[in-house]
């Protein structure tokens, strides 16, 4: 296990109100050598029916950790969204005096939220969402379950912060392994969010020239007042030598592939099937792994663009690693899970209230940073 060295003294104050009877948690996560300590401290608090890793953030030792100590099921789009399959998986997982919770990270049980509303009543206590993406994916649906959302609070933002961080360090590093470097680099950041954000103050750290599309608004007068250059579509792919997207909304497509310049480093924030509007396993251009991780495409005219870590989010290059500002996340889900399961709600998306969230600051301003009030 991968330790901070800080993480006993920070989750037992989220676990110190004891055992909740009867709770079955069923996780979605990143399995990443960090997170024995957090699934730990949650199996204080309810059983964990299953973990269910995201397919491309595993860990192989935290893996074998898993399946040691807890049920392991596969997790994918496909069985997660098709409500037999998902009552077929779930449902033997909760004995029938249990009550269920999920932890998800992504909106995998989006779709499926009602069907599981239906068959177990009201010993589906609802849904705690970790990120922006799975926040719009459940915004998007009639909700016939609670929702609570971690994805839009002050402390994910401080830990979006350092994903941005995480994803530059993570596309450098594997464009240095094609012998290239950022600096003077033409750039295109797609999405203005907030991990993108972070990502520009970042890229623009390194002496890039960096243009930004963005589609929303509001989110483009921000671009424009923090002094980046707003370009469009068409014209960030014909000058870009780097192209990062952070929209997790399909934002390219195989026409834009055809538009990228000879060349170009495409990098994702997020995983591929939910940030491009292609499937790289159809894709009908030759492929060859150039060097590790990076993922050489020749079109059709015999230029090459390369994938950094094949499409996928890059920054699981190096573990996504973000330091002690996943804690802050952790122990939202953590209070998240608790108040759906003592103060049962109506159906809708909500976020955690702000004492829960200024307390947990707290814990975790003194335990990891020696700050008291």
């Amino acid at each position: 296990m991968r330790s901070q060295g800080s993480e006993h003294l920070f989750f037992r104050h989220f676990i110190q109100q004891g055992a909740i009877d009867g709770l079955c948690i069923v996780l979605v996560t990143h399995l990443l050598p960090d997170r024995p300590h957090f699934i730990q401290a949650l199996a204080q608090i309810g059983r964990i029916g299953a973990i269910l890793p995201k397919p491309k953030s595993v860990h192989g030792p935290t893996l074998a950790w898993a399946h040691q100590h807890f049920p392991v099921l596969e997790l994918n789009r496909h069985w997660s969204n098709c409500p037999q399959q998902v009552l077929a998986q779930l449902a033997p997982l909760v004995a029938a005096h249990e009550r269920l919770i999920i932890l998800d990270i992504g909106g995998y049980f989006a779709r499926t939220q009602a069907q599981l509303a239906e068959f177990f009543g009201p010993r589906f206590l609802g849904v705690v969402e970790m990120t922006e993406n799975g926040h719009q994916r459940y915004e998007l649906e009639p909700l016939s379950a609670p929702v609570l959302s971690v994805a839009r609070s002050p402390l994910k933002q401080a830990e979006d912060i350092q994903i941005g961080l995480s994803v530059v360090y993570s596309a450098e590093s594997l464009a240095r392994t094609l012998n290239r470097t950022f600096n003077v680099c033409q750039a295109a950041l797609f999405g203005y969010g907030k991990v993108g954000r972070s990502i520009a103050r970042e890229l623009r750290c390194r002496n890039l020239h960096l243009d930004v599309v963005e589609t929303d608004e509001l989110r483009q007068v921000e671009a424009l007042s923090h002094g980046f250059r707003l370009v469009d579509k068409q014209q960030a792919l014909s000058r870009a030598e780097l192209v990062v997207c952070s929209t997790g909304n399909g934002s390219l497509n195989l026409t834009d592939l055809e538009a990228l310049r000879p060349g170009a480093m495409l990098a994702s924030v997020t995983s591929a099937d939910d940030e491009f509007a292609f499937c790289l396993a159809q894709l009908p251009w030759p492929s060859e792994e150039v060097c590790p991780h990076v993922l050489a495409l020749t079109r059709p005219d015999e230029s090459v663009i390369f994938l950094l870590n094949r499409g996928e989010a890059v920054n699981f290059v190096h573990g996504a690693v973000i330091g002690d500002y996943v804690y802050l996340v952790l122990a939202e889900i953590m209070e998240g899970m608790r108040l759906l399961a003592e103060f049962p709600m109506v159906p809708g998306l909500r976020d955690l209230p702000p004492d829960l969230m200024r307390n947990i600051a707290r814990h975790w301003l003194a335990d990891f940073h020696g700050v008291s009030q």
